[in-house]
């Protein structure tokens, strides 16, 4: 990462290669050639004259004692000004693995955060905000109002470097999608610049606009059957009180709206109950065959009036899976349901199973104790009116509902929640849904659930 010298991190590493330790000055001037010039002259002159005079060699002595003293006192001087440039180099060493050190630390963090002087330029930055705001370019030496343009921001930032702290949302285009950032700008007061932090709430802003979305749909879902029961009980107690076809009429439409508030009710609570990460999945042995056709018994009724048949394939030597047996009824009960309601009058609904080598989803894994290499596929298939292109990408969501179901018979009127019911029952085993449909010729939902066929049954 590189550094400038404005960086707050380092206020007071600013010597140079060229720059002397504290003391140079002192030392040199002891190694002055004048401190020792003159007792050096004087020891020669004595000498020389001390051939003529031998007296004059007792002034020799005394100028060897001073030459002697200075030579000492520089010698101390030398290894002071020794000691104090290897203290200099420990200090600039210091500070390099501080520097280092901070580098490292900024860059492990996933949370982009970005330093800048007094004049809005950026001095710091770390590897997550080369990677998400800078698109891996660096951001050194740029304006801060260059690389974030919405207002809110800029402004937060400024206020930073005035010694206030503030924050921010921002939304910004990240990998093909949009994210979402909290940014929280603080003062640095040894620079007076500031850094900006950007955490990512995106998954936290859905989730909560998920939970309104979800209690807004809820309660229509809700209120509709209900205002009709209350509508049809005020009827009955007044104008159809003695009008026995109206009467019949009326408890008729009560039945049908108290049915769909059952109905919703119980996939509520079944949603509820998958979405909770506290109840924990039971593995058992289940059969094939035996869940097929235990699931597919309660549809017998509709499947005689609307004269259809379902038809299963298992292409495995043993058809025994490793599962929760409750999830995976759920999970066929809603795809068995829906493809009777919205079948063609006098086809076949097939359900087949297949095992598959698929790949194990990090976000989602598997249930623990789960260890085969081989998963199944389950595909349910009707020949019925089928889904949109434009309505497959939301028919998973919770009571989105394809507008012909929407607008067909209470027959096929659903509570707009099985489909998302089968995505978390699914996901919570590890695995996935997928939708393959052409509008009115049929669909087919697939899903697929890793690491619960034993190697004994798959085929040869």
């Amino acid at each position: 990462m590189e550094s400038k010298s404005q960086n707050p991190v380092q206020p007071n590493a600013q010597h140079s290669v060229g720059e002397s330790a504290p003391g140079m000055d002192t030392a040199t001037s002891s190694l002055n050639p004048k401190l020792w010039t003159l007792p050096a002259s004087i020891l020669v002159g004595s000498i020389i004259a001390g051939a003529f005079s031998p007296w004059l060699l007792i002034i020799s002595i005394g100028a060897t004692i001073w030459l002697a003293a200075i030579l000492r006192s520089n010698a101390a001087q030398i290894q002071s000004y020794k000691d104090s440039q290897r203290q200099f180099a420990r200090s600039i060493q210091n500070t390099t693995s501080l520097t280092a050190l901070l580098g490292s630390i900024l860059d492990s963090a996933d949370v982009p955060i970005v330093a800048t002087d007094q004049h809005g330029s950026i001095i710091r930055v770390n590897r997550a905000s080369q990677a998400v705001l800078g698109s891996g370019r660096s951001l050194l030496g740029d304006h801060f109002e260059s690389l974030i343009t919405q207002n809110a921001v800029q402004e937060i930032e400024e206020l930073a470097r005035r010694g206030e702290s503030a924050h921010a949302r921002l939304t910004l285009p990240v990998g093909g999608d949009m994210r979402v950032f909290d940014v929280v700008a603080e003062p640095i007061a040894s620079t007076r610049g500031a850094v900006c932090t950007f955490t990512d709430i995106t998954e936290l802003t859905r989730s909560a606009t998920l939970k309104a979305d979800f209690a807004a749909n809820a309660s229509h879902e809700l209120r509709t059957p209900i205002a009709s029961i209350l509508g049809a009980i005020q009827t009955l107690e007044g104008p159809a009180r003695n009008d026995e076809r109206m009467s019949q009429r009326l408890i008729t439409m009560i039945s049908s709206n108290a049915t769909r508030l059952d109905l919703l009710v119980k996939d509520l609570l079944d949603l509820s109950k998958l979405e909770s990460t506290l109840i924990p999945t039971v593995l058992t042995e289940i059969d094939l065959e035996e869940i097929f056709e235990r699931t597919a018994a309660p549809f017998a009724s509709v499947c005689e009036r609307r004269e259809l048949r379902i038809e299963t394939k298992i292409m495995m030597d043993d058809p025994i899976i490793i599962s929760d047996d409750s999830l995976l009824e759920l999970i066929l009960r809603n795809l068995i349901g829906n493809a009777a309601k919205f079948s063609h009058k006098g086809t076949v609904i097939s359900i087949h199973a297949e095992p598959i080598i698929m790949a194990i989803d990090p976000d989602d894994p598997p249930p623990e104790g789960l260890t085969s290499t081989t998963g199944i596929r389950l595909s349910v298939r009707d020949r019925g009116i089928g889904i949109p292109l434009s309505h497959q990408t939301r028919i998973f969501e919770r009571f989105y509902q394809v507008d012909e179901a929407r607008d067909g018979s209470a027959a096929r009127r659903g509570t707009g929640l099985g489909l998302a019911i089968v995505k978390h029952a699914a996901r919570t085993l590890g695995g996935s849904i997928r939708v393959s449909s052409v509008h009115q010729k049929g669909t087919t939902m697939i899903v697929e659930l890793p690491c619960c066929v034993p190697e004994s049954s798959v085929s040869d």
